[in-house]
């Protein structure tokens, strides 16, 4: 039997012995690397440049973990449905505070006043339009206004429920106390008013006078999300104290709703469809005392209301003499109920000694009349 060949007893033995196959690849890389070596160093007395490093590969950057200041998200990343937004930091963290100085209009409301309506004539028309200063102002106007985006104040209820403000715990000073403005709109009550050219069909009603001379809760809401909110105020369920001092006092404490709905559509929509709704679900007295008001409302007095977010419901508390005596906005605290409460009592108390010193005041003038009488009869007696 012959010896195997060389080679194929080179190839056994790799088999038999791995390793040797990886000293065998070693040696042949020093060999590589040596030789590269020399070669620079034969290349170094005519190439004078440093020699080049070689720069090893840099580990890949992990995506940075997040923080735990971050609010947690409802849902994983990898899950389907709906996942909230989480807080950035270009969010305003707005914290409501008390209100600290009264709030209203710096000027008692008139009768007529905000009704939304252009009474110029054509001549004083065609004068404004061709007035450039105007022109800039109308423009401002529509500026800021189409720079406010739509989905701000219904982005902004997720900080505190849209509250604006807390309510304070005493009544702002009689003295110091600024004015409810007057709202023009539409009632429930189906009972026209001499005023045919208010675009309400002959519905349309001040506020002030049907609040002139009692005390008034007011609310002033825009959806059904503010009027969830101003039910914490002033409901039965929520708030059985405020039904038992106004059923006390029912003709001095009353409440006024006010629903204002800036778009058309929506007016509409409420007209056609909600208005039986409204109706069954109040009395005649208090159809009487729903305004719908669809124009007049600017954005000076939404300023002087503290209006802030037009979502959320506000609660006013008005004096026989149209002043805001407390404000409170969302949903309701329980301290803010029972501030409520207080103050609807106070108000109704000075009501009442004011009603007692006219009387007063009205017997003595009276008596100094009958007085004054007698002795004119007496005098005139004497002479005869």
């Amino acid at each position: 039997m012959k010896a195997p060949p060389p080679l194929c007893l080179q190839a056994l033995h790799r088999i038999a012995f791995p390793h040797t196959l990886y000293q065998i690849c070693l040696t042949q890389t020093h060999v590589q690397r040596h030789y590269t070596t020399s070669t620079r160093a034969k290349n170094s007395s005519n190439d004078r440049s440093p020699p080049r490093t070689l720069k090893t590969p840099s580990p890949p950057q992990q995506p940075p973990k997040p923080t735990s200041t971050s609010p947690p998200l409802s849902r994983q990343p990898n899950e389907p449905g709906f996942r909230t937004r989480a807080k950035s930091d270009d969010d305003e963290d707005h914290t409501p505070v008390p209100l600290s100085r009264p709030i209203g209009m710096p000027t008692p409301p008139q009768p007529g006043e905000n009704r939304g309506l252009d009474d110029r004539s054509i001549k004083k028309r065609r004068d404004d339009f061709v007035d450039y200063d105007k022109h800039l102002d109308r423009r401002a106007k529509m500026t800021k206004q189409i720079s406010k985006p739509y989905f701000r104040d219904w982005s902004n209820l997720r900080f505190h429920k849209g509250k604006v403000f807390v309510a304070p715990e005493r009544l702002f000073r009689r003295e110091s106390a600024l004015w409810f403005p007057n709202f023009f709109g539409r009632t429930l009550r189906k009972e026209k008013g001499r005023d045919g050219r208010d675009r309400y069909g002959g519905l349309g009603r001040d506020t002030l006078v049907v609040m002139k001379g009692k005390v008034n809760v007011v609310s002033l809401v825009t959806n059904a999300w503010a009027v969830n909110q101003v039910q914490t105020f002033t409901s039965r369920k929520e708030n059985p104290a405020l039904q038992a001092v106004v059923e006390e006092n029912g003709g001095l404490v009353q409440r006024v709703e006010i629903n204002h709905e800036a778009n058309v559509l929506k007016y509409w929509i409420l007209r056609l469809f909600g208005l039986r709704s409204l109706r069954n679900a109040r009395s005649s007295e208090e159809q009487g005392r729903y305004f719908i008001v669809r124009r007049g409302v600017s954005e000076v007095m939404k300023e002087a209301l503290g209006l802030m977010n037009e979502k959320a419901g506000y609660v006013y508390l008005v004096d026989q003499e149209c002043r805001i005596r407390w404000a409170g906005s969302a949903i309701a605290e329980p301290h803010e109920r029972e501030s409520l409460v207080r103050g609807v009592r106070k108000l109704v108390q000075e009501i009442r000694v004011e009603r007692e010193e006219k009387k007063t005041a009205a017997r003595l003038e009276d008596a100094v009349k009958e007085t004054m009488v007698e002795e004119n009869e007496k005098k005139a007696a004497a002479v005869a």
